[in-house]
């Protein structure tokens, strides 16, 4: 985790989000959400695979985000699966930049 500005901090996940990581995904982003209301930015674009599994996990951390008055955005970078599963979420709330 990196806090380049006051109030935000950017997450990178790295290797992959499959069903056998998805819940220290989790653990790692239930664990910022938790923190004082700012803005929280997802890096996805060092991952290997990011799979449907890593698009629940974001479902579940932006309505955590909404409760608790923080920003969430999603990068997918140069992931081509995690910009597959951005692409084919049909979902409303998350924000990729």
């Amino acid at each position: 985790m990196s806090r380049p500005a006051k109030g935000t901090a950017v997450i990178t996940a790295n290797g992959e989000v499959d069903l056998g990581t998805a819940s220290r995904f989790w653990d790692m982003l239930n664990q910022r959400l938790h923190g004082h209301g700012a803005t929280l930015i997802v890096n996805l674009s060092d991952l290997d695979f990011f799979g449907v599994t890593g698009i629940r996990v974001l479902e579940r951390a932006q309505l955590l985000a909404d409760d608790t008055g923080t920003l969430l955005f999603v990068f997918p970078g140069e992931c081509r699966s995690a910009r597959r599963m951005l692409d084919l979420y049909d979902g409303e709330g998350l924000h990729s930049l």
